[in-house]
């Protein structure tokens, strides 16, 4: 049963394998940083998620506010991965 599961799927497998061995590595690059980058512009659009209406936080100032913010750290996440891929090439 099992060989003739991986014979059916042998010749799918190799085609799978000798497409993505044809993208050259500078293309799965670019198209990793597009992706962080589509990510991050994405993540920008989401609603604000600062703590401004809890007591506590009443009196900061808004650049305190900012740390606390989810996207923000999100986009400094996603702008480090996209640094290190053009870093370490």
């Amino acid at each position: 049963m099992k060989e003739t599961l991986a014979s059916l799927l042998k010749p799918f497998a190799d085609f799978c394998f000798e497409a993505l061995n044809a993208i050259p590595l500078t293309g799965a690059r670019i198209i990793f940083i597009l992706v962080m980058a589509a990510l991050a512009f994405w993540i920008t659009t989401f609603k604000d998620e600062n703590p401004k209406n809890l007591p506590e936080y009443s009196g900061k100032p808004s650049g305190f506010l900012l740390f606390h913010d989810l996207r923000f750290w999100a986009v400094c996440i996603l702008v480090l991965q996209i640094v290190l891929v053009i870093v370490f090439k």
